[in-house]
Parts: structure tokens; C-alpha cells; sequence
């Protein structure tokens, strides 16, 4: 037999708790469309991303460390990859919406320019400098699935409200975006965008920290030195306690081990704050909450937040780091400043798509152009066009629109 949406959606009702966020109860979207017959509207939301330019595109684009420098090194794809299995999990495990939470995790990171964040704060200023609000990720990431993606018979991937407000409130250490009034009625979203938010941060800490580990940018003795009991746990239970081993060696025991920890302690604390809303809250009682329910216990997110605050001194700080998203910054300023006085020079279809949607040679559509262009572009993308534009001895091969 055959499970179409309809059975799919009575599942939803018998399995997910109270809080856990119905299909069949969407918002919508904002382009009517026919429900599919198989699919519920959240497992199409993520079938959605998966298949966009823009995902794609994050194969190439850095997470830390330039795509460029090693194999070895997390790229956004690879981040977003883990943050969606780790959002499915928690998701699981709290009788959330898995389709959901899956979907915004896959979502989360579209936004981001190439160069990491360093490459943000480049595009930012240069929105800045000419006329615009500036650049944010997570908002640019609501602009790319409500216009900019090309793949329907409307503009965006047409999205479900509740996969919109998980981008639109998507909140982290790093993170905190100025609300989208459509979604500013309530102090926090979703229990599904809620887990995307905690999982980011999951996974980025332990993750660069594995990378970290195993490219040198400092020994286990340094970490162990920082006395955090949960580190400490993790690397007796790893068995690496006392143990020089060779730089490179991958410390998957270790953070496999922290990154167990976490999820539990998320999950207990997580367990105790929906309990003290109510017997069956809904999800609009979590999103009523004055602070997030998915949320680490105090302790725990302490020494996350001093963990963090470790890896901005010793990783997202070191010289290699920013030295190279320093190139991508002026690579980047040279790419926009160079279109903005020959515009004739970018990719045709991208000159095709600024006369469609309005007059070229206006700068500030221009200027708003040349950040939706520039923000999608890859980290190689960014290398390859400079090359073209401002090398002698570069071959002029057709553009990769």
C-alpha cells in the first residue's frame, strides 16, 4: 500500500507531540498551490531546498577555513549536512516535526556570501556604501527562496510559513538577525526552528574544534587546560587523557563523545522547560515563551559559550584564517566595484535579469543586483571571475551564470 499525503499527515497526528508542528495545520504559502498527493507540505518544503541552486552552491563556499586550503576541511555543505542530521535527531527524539526541523536546517546557511563571515562583513559594507540597509545572511536567505531561486512557476521555492519564520528567527551565539515584521508576533518560533538554532551551534563547536584538533592550531593539552568538566569527560571517556597523540589523527572519539553529551543535556533541559509550560503545550505556547524551550542546562552552556570563546582566539583568529578570508574580502570588493562601473561585464544572464526587474543603469538597482550576484557566488566562483577580469595571461571562458 501506498502512503499518500493524507495518511502520511494522520501519521503526523498520532506520532508527533502536542507541541510538534501539523502539516496539515501550515500557515501555507505565499503562492496558493495545490497540496501534493504524496508528499506533506513540510517533506515538499525540504525536497525544495534540496534541489536549489543555492544549496549546491555551498559546496563551495567556506564554513572556517577556505574551501581551498584541504580536502579535509568543513565546507558550508558539510556543516549544513550535519547540522540537518543532528536537527533530525533532536527533532526525533522530542516529537517535533522532523520534515521541519530538517528542512530549516538544510535552509539555514543559504544566505551566507563566499569567504564565511568575513566575506559577510565585506558585503555588508559595500551594500552600505552604496545605498542600501546593508547584508545579512539569514535575511538574504529569506530573499533567496521568496525571489531570487528560478525553479517554479513563481518566484522563490514558495515555502511554508513555518519553514519561512525558521530562517526569519533563526538565532545562535553568532547569530542574531532583526526580526522580519511578518514573523515578529510572537518572542520566539517554532520548537522545529528552535531546534535548527541549537544544532548550528552543536555542530560548528564540535566539529571545528575536530578540525582544529587535527590541522594544529592547538594541541589536546591546551583544551584539556582549559578545565571544562565536560571536555574533561569526554576526553577520559575517549581514552585520550594523559596522551600526546600525533597531530594528525582525527579526534572523532573525542568530539563524538562531547557531541553525545551536549545532545542529551539539550534534550534533558529541553524535556524540563516544556514540561513547566503545561500538560499538552502547543506550538504557539512555545512560541509564546519569553526564552527559548530548546536550550542547554546553564552550566552546560557556559562552557560552550567559554569553548566558543576558545576557538575565536586560537581558530577564527589565527593568522591562516584571516589572511585568507582577507584575500576573499578584497576579492570580493574588487569584483563589486569593478561591475558597478561595467556592468556590461558581468554574466549575460545576470544582465538579462537586471533589465527584466528593472532599469540597469539606476545604481541603486544596481548596487542591489550586484549583492544577490556576488552573494551567490562560490569562494572559486569569486577566484576565477577576478582572474578573468583582472589577469593578462587569464583565458576569457564563458561565465558560469
Amino acid at each position: 500500500m501506498i502512503r499518500g499525503r493524507e495518511e502520511l499527515e494522520a501519521l503526523e497526528e498520532r506520532s508527533l507531540a502536542s507541541y510538534g508542528s501539523r502539516s496539515r495545520l501550515s500557515r501555507g504559502r505565499r503562492h496558493p498551490e495545490a497540496p501534493d498527493p504524496l508528499r506533506t507540505a513540510h517533506a515538499r518544503d525540504r525536497d525544495r531546498v534540496l534541489h536549489s541552486e543555492a544549496f549546491r552552491r555551498l559546496q563551495y563556499k567556506t564554513q572556517v577555513f577556505v574551501e581551498q586550503e584541504g580536502d579535509h576541511y568543513r565546507t558550508r555543505l558539510t556543516h549544513t549536512i550535519e547540522v540537518s542530521q543532528l536537527s533530525r535527531s533532536l527533532a526525533a527524539f522530542l516529537g517535533a516535526n522532523v520534515d521541519l526541523a530538517n528542512c530549516i536546517a538544510l535552509l539555514h546557511d543559504l544566505g551566507h556570501p563566499p569567504y564565511g563571515h568575513q566575506g559577510e562583513v565585506e558585503l555588508d559594507a559595500l551594500a552600505r556604501e552604496h545605498g542600501l540597509g546593508g547584508f545579512d545572511h539569514n535575511l538574504h536567505c529569506l530573499r533567496i527562496v521568496d525571489l531570487l531561486e528560478r525553479r517554479y512557476d513563481h518566484p522563490g521555492l514558495n515555502l511554508t510559513w513555518e519553514a519561512r519564520e525558521g530562517i526569519g528567527k533563526h538565532a545562535t551565539f553568532f547569530d542574531a538577525p532583526e526580526v522580519p515584521q511578518e514573523f515578529a508576533g510572537t518572542p520566539q518560533p517554532g520548537i522545529e526552528s528552535q531546534i535548527a538554532s541549537l544544532a548550528d551551534v552543536l555542530a560548528y563547536v564540535t566539529h571545528d574544534l575536530e578540525d582544529a584538533l587535527y590541522y594544529g592550531f592547538f594541541s589536546l593539552g591546551e583544551v584539556a587546560a582549559l578545565d571544562l568538566p565536560l571536555v574533561d569527560q569526554a576526553i577520559a571517556d575517549a581514552g585520550l587523557a594523559g596522551l600526546a597523540p600525533a597531530r594528525f589523527v582525527r579526534h572523532g572519539a573525542l568530539t563524538r563523545r562531547l557531541l553525545g553529551t551536549l545532545v542529551r543535556a539539550a534534550l534533558e533541559e529541553t524535556d524540563r522547560r516544556l514540561q513547566e509550560i503545561g500538560p499538552a503545550p502547543t506550538p504557539d505556547d512555545v512560541r509564546a515563551q519569553t526564552e527559548p524551550v530548546v536550550q542547554l542546562p546553564d552550566p552546560v552552556e557556559e562552557q560552550v559559550e567559554r569553548l566558543i570563546g576558545f576557538l575565536l582566539q586560537r581558530v577564527y583568529r589565527h593568522p591562516m584564517v584571516e589572511i585568507m578570508c582577507d584575500k576573499g574580502r578584497r576579492l570580493l570588493r574588487h569584483l563589486f566595484e569593478h561591475y558597478m562601473e561595467h556592468p556590461t561585464h558581468l554574466p549575460r544572464q545576470v544582465q538579462l535579469r537586471l533589465r527584466a526587474e528593472g532599469d540597469p543603469s539606476d545604481r541603486l538597482h544596481l548596487a542591489r543586483g550586484l549583492v544577490d550576484f556576488v552573494a551567490g557566488i562560490t569562494d572559486r566562483h569569486v577566484v576565477l571571475l577576478h582572474e578573468q577580469l583582472f589577469s593578462p595571461s587569464a583565458r576569457l571562458l564563458p561565465h558560469i551564470d
